[in-house]
């Protein structure tokens, strides 16, 4: 579980009472993870996708997406290098021809050998699949385990009814657990101090605040989702600062420099498996979700997408025009993605166990801290590294 020779159990007892998410290098297996957008596998199509480890090939067929282990189950060769459906309900090995049906994983047939025993008697892995505000959502974890449904792990209001969804995805060279982490971050707004997104919309940014415990809503509800909230104190936030002993050396952006003359209400969570929200980004009655999907030990997936609630089709257009048009450009490519180049600058760090007892948190880093331990205290499982995949 924790490959650093050098880390010794004195050192592991710092990390107790997380110690299961400082394990989940691959994530945490038997949840829902986002796979792709609806729009990126038509009709047809296959699309393959490496999650928490796990080597996938999907189809959409008559407009229902499968998934399945990309591996046959003979020889392991990739299924993906040469799909070969002869028909909507199967895929043949283009190897020996061992054909598999999309819908339950059976053997159905083996073309190079039609009276083998084998057949309808072996299966390969398939996957639960879920596809709500266009995005595919793929359950990873054990064959036996009854998946839950999918509002469990997305956050709340993500599934609202007139929700407009609307974003894009990239794959980040850093461990997965640095997105949500970075969300929750409570003094990272320095890091955002010169992005054009604030000059675009005239926002106010602080280069930090004082954290208080109190701000800290944890929601654990039996039947729903598992998330910590950061109601965030707006009261005590840091414009200047001071360094060695020079009076206003860093300067944020203040509020009465908007000319609104009003604060703007706006909360961060984090959602079991790894999902971001931040209500009131990047304007008002506009929220962002941030789906962290694990690919390995050193890679994630990142869904930086952003929801309005649109009382008819004409609104939902209008949002989904500002997105391609203000928020894509402004929002994802400049404000998100110094966040993304900060996760990638972390990881030449953590990517050693002991970083993870070595690093030297601040006393509003609380929120991580608590995050990690609401990881421990309700995950499914924790997904192994794979070695064959």
């Amino acid at each position: 579980m924790i490959q650093d020779s050098f880390v010794d159990e004195a050192l592991l007892s710092r990390v107790k009472s997380w110690r299961d998410y400082f394990a989940a290098k691959v994530g945490f297996k038997n949840h829902w993870y986002a796979a792709c957008f609806s729009r990126e596998l038509p009709e047809g199509e296959t699309l393959t996708r490496t999650m928490l480890g796990e080597n996938l090939l999907l189809r959409r067929i008559r407009g229902k997406v499968y998934a399945m282990k990309d591996r046959c189950i003979h020889r392991g060769v990739r299924l993906s290098e040469k799909v070969e459906c002869h028909t909507d309900s199967t895929i043949t090995c283009w190897y020996h021809g061992f054909t598999f049906r999309w819908a339950d994983g059976m053997l159905t047939n083996i073309v190079g050998a039609p009276e083998s025993r084998l057949i309808g008697k072996h299966k390969i892995k398939v996957y639960p699949v879920e596809e709500a505000k266009g995005v595919v959502f793929v359950f990873v974890g054990d064959d036996n385990y009854n998946a839950p449904p999918l509002s469990h792990d997305v956050p709340p209001t993500f599934l609202d009814e007139d929700r407009a969804v609307e974003g894009e995805n990239f794959v980040i060279a850093a461990n997965w657990r640095s997105g949500p982490e970075g969300g929750i971050d409570e003094i990272h707004r320095y890091l955002h101090r010169d992005s054009t997104l604030l000059l675009n919309v005239k926002g106010a940014l602080p280069l930090g605040h004082v954290g208080v415990k109190a701000q800290c809503e944890k929601v654990e509800d039996a039947d729903g989702p598992k998330g910590i909230i950061d109601h965030f104190n707006a009261d005590k936030m840091y414009f200047e600062a001071e360094i060695d002993g020079v009076a206003g050396a860093v300067t944020g952006i203040r509020f009465a420099d908007t000319g609104t003359g009003k604060k703007r209400t706006v909360s961060a969570s984090c959602w079991l498996p790894g999902v971001l929200r931040v209500q009131g980004f990047p304007e008002d009655e506009t929220t962002l979700y941030e789906f962290y999907t694990p690919i390995d030990e050193t890679r994630h997936r990142c869904f930086m997408t952003m929801g309005r609630r649109c009382a008819d089709e004409d609104e939902a257009l209008q949002f989904r025009s500002r997105f391609v048009t203000r928020w894509k450009p402004y929002a994802i490519k400049n404000f998100l993605m110094q966040d993304v180049m900060a996760r990638e600058s972390t990881q030449h760090f953590y990517r050693h166990d002991r970083a993870w007892l070595e690093e030297v948190l601040t006393e509003e880093d609380f929120m991580i801290i608590e995050w990690r331990k609401l990881c421990a205290r309700h995950h499914r499982g924790v997904q192994p590294p794979s070695r064959m995949d």
